[in-house]
């Protein structure tokens, strides 16, 4: 788990790292080391919405995956989706997954280019008070502790056990509230060298590529949550300091079977957790965990800070320097299967928070989608191609350039685009 330095500060082992970032296969070659696409003059582009069977209402961030999961992306929160695919792509099979849905899988050439509708089944949620744990034997009662302790035992064998090079997209946007008009909206493509899972300390590398923001000049409310990093940020099963440290539960939390439900055609385990009490040391967190029934792979997890979570935060040096109060913060976070084992996918991180001098309400978001995979001669990026949080090479957004992200799959946004406010005043 990874945050800004103001985060850090919640994750004790981790602390020091954490603050330096706020300061400053044919188709596994879909990409070059430089992120350009070998098959962008044969590409071909698949547009359209997911909705649930049932209701036909919109069903929002959906995992999209095409290749065994070399390529993906997801829906935006009103169910829209854009796919861009080389040609020798179109007689592959596209696979749907989201919670509570059942597995859909197609053909590619089934769908139209444009206004492309696809049905997702739902299924009920189960709650359950309790449940059998049968990745050890089939008499014994499901304990979530227990059952947790094992997911951690087996991550190495869950998830990707070589390094990949993902790519991704995020989109990072600021609000004020009452009224809402938005004050920056930024997009922005980044590498990320992920080792593999078996060496969980040894941290990932990031490596921005392209971006745009409005406004260009000096953000007038600070970005809490930044974009290039929020992949650091939500991997949950490489960065876990806060629930799990050193194959062991953290004691100041509890855990607790909540029900059961599927993600595509993974039966998972619903465990809810909780700080013990508010007065624990380290329960700075609250949540749900989705672990796979099978192979008790974490899969999801959403998760919120507590109030006493909050609280250390807005003691920290950077709310200190910045003034600013956190008032809420959610987290989700979603995997994704790659080469018959569990990869980081996505998702989100969201802020709301004031400014304590004016006491104004913001709001805040970042979504991050990752829309390329590769393990295939992978190596870590150079000192002088890794990002730094003070030389990202952003250019001026254009709501018109059509051409800005041609050739890359992106979350699509929720149009139209957001009106901006553009103020050169350092606070509002």
């Amino acid at each position: 788990m990874r945050s800004i330095s103001t985060e850090k500060s919640l994750q004790m082992s981790r602390q020091s790292k954490l603050s330096s970032i706020a300061t400053r296969g044919v188709f596994l070659t879909l990409f070059l080391a430089n992120s350009v696409r070998i098959y962008a003059q044969s590409d071909y582009t698949i547009q359209g919405q997911v909705v649930d069977a049932k209701t036909g209402k919109p069903v929002p961030f959906v995992t999209l995956s095409v290749a065994e999961g070399k390529i993906s992306n997801e829906t935006n929160a009103d169910g829209y989706f854009m796919l861009d695919l080389p040609k020798q792509l179109k007689q592959d099979t596209l696979t749907l997954t989201a919670i509570n849905y059942r597995l859909t899988q197609m053909p590619l050439s089934t769908l139209p280019a444009t206004h492309a509708v696809v049905q997702l089944a739902p299924v009920s949620y189960q709650a359950q008070a309790s449940i059998l744990d049968t990745y050890f034997s089939l008499e014994r009662s499901f304990q979530a502790r227990d059952t947790l302790l094992k997911a951690v035992a087996v991550i190495a064998k869950n998830y990707t056990n070589e390094p990949t090079l993902l790519h991704g997209f995020y989109r990072e946007t600021i609000e004020k509230q009452q009224p809402n008009v938005c004050v920056s909206y930024t997009e922005g493509l980044i590498d990320v060298y992920k080792p593999s899972y078996y060496f969980t300390k040894k941290d990932d590398q990031i490596r921005f590529i392209k971006g745009r923001r409005k406004p260009l000049t000096t953000f007038t409310v600070p970005v809490l949550t930044p974009g290039p990093w929020v992949s650091n940020m939500l991997d949950i099963v490489k960065y876990q300091e806060f629930l799990f440290r050193n194959g062991k539960l953290n004691k100041d939390y509890v855990f607790e079977l909540a029900g059961q439900t599927l993600i595509g055609d993974q039966p998972v385990y619903i465990i809810n957790f909780k700080p013990r009490t508010f007065y624990v040391t380290t329960g700075y967190f609250a949540g749900k965990l989705f672990i796979a029934a099978e192979s008790l792979a974490i899969v999801r997890a959403e998760y919120k800070l507590t109030e006493k979570g909050l609280a250390i935060v807005n003691k920290s040096k950077y709310a200190q320097v910045y003034s600013t109060k956190l008032q809420n913060r959610d987290y989700t976070v979603s995997y994704t299967k790659f080469d018959n084992r569990w990869s980081f996918q996505g998702g989100s991180v969201e802020n709301t928070f004031t400014y304590t001098a004016s006491d104004f309400p913001f709001r805040s978001r970042v979504d991050f989608v990752i829309t390329q995979r590769q393990s295939e001669n992978v190596k870590p990026f150079k000192a002088t191609e890794q990002a730094t949080y003070t030389k990202l090479p952003m250019q001026s957004f254009d709501a018109t350039n059509n051409a800005f992200w041609n050739g890359e799959n992106y979350l699509m946004p929720s149009l139209p685009y957001p009106t901006l406010v553009i103020t050169s005043h350092s606070k509002p």
